[in-house]
């Protein structure tokens, strides 16, 4: 809901609509109130809404010179570690570089009694011999289609727990997927993992489930491995993560303003606005969007701090030794008419701030030539052509299916489907 005291005088005579009113008790409402009224009140709050976002931008543009985080920067609880808001990366000539890519994919068929579900991953390395010019290879299968794993659930568990273990399997048939292709193919240079390049969730850590408390740690170790041999053959590892609601570095923008000290002779227009109040509407990908231009990155910040967290209580005492490692995101916009990338990496645990921005800038430039090939859609090739191979056709689901239940039906046995999947209607 927008309140008129959280907006400057401009927008004040505007009519905003406050559509966080509560629903008739008696009944709902009818088409023609929708068409004539409501949706039209909906959409005059959000073009006020917009108004208001674009105004702010101009005064994050109009001050960026101001936003300078320089003296914060060696705070330890300060996380965003460079000292501009944005900068302009240059495209690297990534001639001879071999640049691999990882996706997978999951489809469950649920039952009365049993849950199958099937897995896939594929792994892509384009060698690049000119910029746009790439020699590609698939692994584990040549032709970049047969990776599968199936898996049958016939305990009786909830929903959530039966995905959690999914998930993981998942995870782990990624991962080691990758482990397996750089000790057989050692000439990789980087890798794109589709992504975080953190296990995720970190809470998953207490589970009470022992069987997810064992694919976790087993997954754990699996991370390990892919961190060390990247350290020990100098592959830069990355996580394109291409659509995330997070507000992780807009939140840290508004502290980092607050610590400016915004006054009528500093920052005044921030105050004027009321940026804090301006600043709850923003995600990361919406306020950058606005902010970068293309080929410009953001400033790099410290991510999945929870791993932190645990770290400093002690109770898991082997996360510093699986995780010896600090993890640093940042933006990336790499087309005209798409929204930035967030792009993830990681560091040792000690290095040089400098160091960071360095690597970010290294793995800008290797980025922007491999995904500005379409303006409307920014990823990297490899990351979209491991993606197109590793998702699941639906003949291939069928096929796998029929040919498990035409077994199990030459026995007398039928699979009954939940009833919300065979309604006649």
């Amino acid at each position: 809901m927008i309140r008129d005291k959280f907006i400057n005088t401009e927008l004040k005579s505007s009519d905003l609509y406050s559509h966080s009113k509560e629903i008739n008790k008696n009944h709902g409402l009818t088409k023609e109130q929708l068409l004539l009224k409501d949706l039209k009140a909906i959409a005059n709050e959000y073009l006020a809404l917009e108004k208001l976002k674009q105004n702010f931008i101009g005064i994050i543009l109009k001050n960026l010179d101001s936003l300078d985080f320089s003296k914060f920067i060696d705070y330890p609880r300060f996380y965003i570690k460079e000292d501009f808001l944005k900068r302009e990366v240059s495209s690297a000539n990534i001639r001879g570089l071999n640049v691999v890519s990882v996706d997978g994919s999951s489809v469950t068929k649920k039952f009365m009694n049993v849950d199958f579900s099937f897995l896939k991953a594929i792994a892509t390395k384009y060698y690049f011999q000119k910029n746009y010019v790439a020699k590609i290879v698939y692994y584990p299968d040549l032709n970049g289609f047969n990776n599968y794993y199936v898996q049958a659930n016939f305990l009786n568990q909830d929903e959530t727990t039966v995905e959690t273990k999914i998930s993981i399997d998942m995870n782990f048939m990624e991962i080691n997927l990758l482990n397996n292709m750089i000790r057989k193919t050692p000439e990789i240079d980087m890798i794109i993992i589709d992504g975080s390049i953190v296990i995720m969730p970190i809470n998953l850590l207490f589970s009470k489930d022992p069987e997810i408390s064992r694919k976790y740690d087993k997954l754990l170790k699996e991370y390990h491995n892919l961190y060390s041999y990247c350290k020990e053959n100098g592959i830069l590892l990355i996580g394109s993560i291409k659509d995330t609601r997070t507000s992780a570095l807009t939140h840290l923008l508004q502290e980092s303003i607050q610590l400016l000290k915004p006054s009528y002779s500093n920052l005044t227009d921030f105050l004027k606005i009321n940026y804090r109040k301006v600043m709850e509407f923003f995600s990361d990908l919406d306020l950058f969007n606005r902010v970068l231009k293309k080929n410009e990155r953001s400033c790099i910040f410290n991510c999945k701090r929870e791993i932190d967290k645990i770290r400093d209580t002690g109770i898991k005492k082997e996360i510093p030794y699986y995780f010896p490692l600090s993890f640093y995101a940042f933006y990336l916009k790499t087309t005209r008419f798409d929204t930035p990338c967030r792009i993830e990496f990681f560091m040792d645990e000690k290095h040089l701030f400098k160091k960071a921005s360095e690597k970010a800038d290294l793995i800008s430039s290797i980025l922007m030539p491999i995904s500005s090939l379409n303006e409307h859609y920014g990823l990297p090739i490899p990351q979209i052509e491991a993606h197109k191979r590793a998702v699941f056709k639906p003949k291939e689901v069928d096929l796998l299916l029929n040919n498990l239940i035409r077994t199990l039906n030459t026995h007398g046995v039928s699979l009954l489907e939940k009833r919300r999947d065979r309604r006649p209607f």
